[in-house]
């Protein structure tokens, strides 16, 4: 997925027809990282820049597509909501950062009730 551009924005498409046409909140994770060797170019598209995208499709793919290569380009970078998050295994901290945006995505944990006696600071005696 990440080694390809083609599969990158394939993804992406996928992932942002299911956004607009569920309307529910939702995650992308980018799984099994602990297989990537080079972990810079996965950085390359955990925040995509049009320009660069554009350039790599471009030269992946003939001439005749380079104005669908800029089209498809745009949209990623003009909606902006298509973006994932690195999951590797091995690492509990990597567990525990997709959980806490899953928990922020859904709103876990919002509609507790505050405690009174955690905001009201022990009389020392």
């Amino acid at each position: 997925f990440v080694s390809d551009v083609t599969k990158y924005i394939s993804g992406c498409m996928a992932s942002l027809s299911a956004m607009i046409q569920l309307e529910l909140p939702h995650i992308n994770i980018l799984s099994k990282m602990d297989l990537v060797s080079n972990k810079k170019d996965v950085e390359d598209y955990l925040n995509p820049e049009a320009q660069v995208l554009l350039s790599q499709l471009n030269r992946q793919m003939a001439p005749r597509f380079h104005k669908l290569n800029k089209a498809l380009a745009e949209l990623v970078d003009d909606y902006n909501m298509v973006n994932f998050i690195p999951l590797d295994l091995r690492k509990e901290s990597s567990i525990q950062y997709v959980l806490s945006n899953i928990d922020n995505c859904i709103q876990y944990g919002e509609d507790a009730d505050v405690k009174v006696r955690d905001f009201i600071p022990e009389e020392d005696d």
